[in-house]
């Protein structure tokens, strides 16, 4: 046993060990980096250089611990070997007994098996420590002695203060990586929202100015262009409820022609199966329905009292696509016009353009027929 004055000095080398790790760790960024100084300022601050150090990390999910770290191990063990969590385990009994464990002479050991490792690498005796986390202990810190007895009560005080060390790095580190991540997240929405604002302002900006003025009363001027802007917002509320992912396509046909059928109770029937449309895509189908629609109860089908407007839709997994189709039913004749407005161009032009598909605009009978086919990923 050492005398007083050896004693005193190992516990003034192991307070001071304590004082450099802690600093190190205080200004690190790197966690393997902490580990492994851990794991060298453990064996000289015991005074052991035959000592086996080791940072054993737990694995739930694998139900196991991993040997994250280590110094006088042979090659292949650390980043490699792993050690079952349950009770027969040193680490798993520390762990289930959130306390030191101590084994001076393993031999004699009747509490949990000696693992394999210990065995292959001539292990006598081992401190086990447990390195605290925030929801759940991250490991435990480990050392291994060639002979029995070789580790005192303050030894096992100064591995206890060390891993509390250890794991106020790790959670210093945590809350670093989040805030990080967080800054990521914001910075990211932020560019999003600048990019989406910069298309909205453009397609409101190309929407005022395709608003036909001759001719046109102020007042025409402004329902026209009030009720293409709304298109706009019920769309864009609906991609926001939805945070920007992909939205309905039954969502968007039905908040468009909600009001549509209101007033005309029946006179609107709506069929198509489940699909999902990137906000690009909802945006300029709400205009388009929107134009349909308004068109339908001025001039169209929606305008006579016994006239219908039927809107569906198809996939074809196949080709990656969506048809709908919009048509009417019992409808005034449909006058033709010389002038091509900004509605028609809408339909036939802008809306098959911007989808990346095709579009078919005629009349029939009872009112207008409108195909729209397009991908389902654009």
């Amino acid at each position: 046993m050492p005398d007083d004055r050896s004693k005193l000095d190992r516990l003034r080398l192991q307070r001071s060990k304590l004082a450099e790790f802690g600093s190190f760790a205080f200004s690190s960024i790197d966690l393997d980096d902490i580990l492994l100084e851990a794991c060298k300022d453990a064996l000289k601050a015991l005074e052991h250089e035959d000592a086996k150090i080791k940072v054993l990390e737990h694995r739930p999910d694998s139900s196991d611990f991993l040997v994250r770290s280590g110094i006088n191990w042979p090659e292949g063990v650390v980043g490699q070997e792993t050690i079952g969590d349950d009770l027969d385990s040193p680490a798993g009994y520390a762990l289930v007994s959130e306390g030191p464990v101590v084994s001076r002479d393993l031999s004699q050991e009747t509490r949990f098996r000696t693992p394999s490792l210990l065995k292959r690498t001539g292990v006598r005796c081992m401190v086990n420590v447990i390195i605290a986390g925030r929801d759940a202990p991250f490991g435990v810190f480990e050392v291994d002695g060639l002979s029995p007895n070789m580790f005192d009560e303050e030894d096992v005080d100064f591995l206890r203060s060390l891993a509390n060390l250890i794991a106020a790095a790790i959670e210093r580190m945590r809350l670093r990586e989040a805030r990080e991540r967080y800054t990521r997240e914001q910075r990211i929405l932020v560019e999003e929202l600048g990019h989406r604002a910069k298309n909205l302002f453009a397609l409101v900006q190309a929407v005022a100015n395709q608003v036909g003025t001759d001719g046109v009363s102020a007042e025409d001027f402004k329902q026209t262009f009030i009720g293409r802007l709304g298109a706009l917002v019920t769309a864009e509320n609906l991609m926001f409820e939805a945070g920007y992912s992909d939205v309905s396509l039954s969502d968007v046909v039905e908040l468009l022609l909600r009001p549509y059928q209101a007033d005309f109770e029946e006179r609107v029937s709506v069929d198509g199966p489940t699909v999902f449309l990137p906000s690009r895509s909802a945006r300029m189908l709400g205009l388009a329905l929107h134009e349909l629609a308004t068109n339908a109860s001025k001039h169209g089908a929606l305008s006579e009292p016994g006239g219908t407007v039927e809107v569906h839709w198809a996939v074809d997994d196949g080709q990656g696509q969506i048809t709908l189709s919009w048509t009417e039913h019992d409808g005034p004749p449909v006058k033709k016009s010389e002038r091509r407005g900004f509605g028609s161009r809408l339909l036939e032009q802008i809306c098959p353009t911007e989808l990346g598909g095709r579009a078919e605009l005629s009349s029939n009978v009872g009112g207008l027929a409108y195909t729209l086919t397009f991908s389902t990923n654009n």
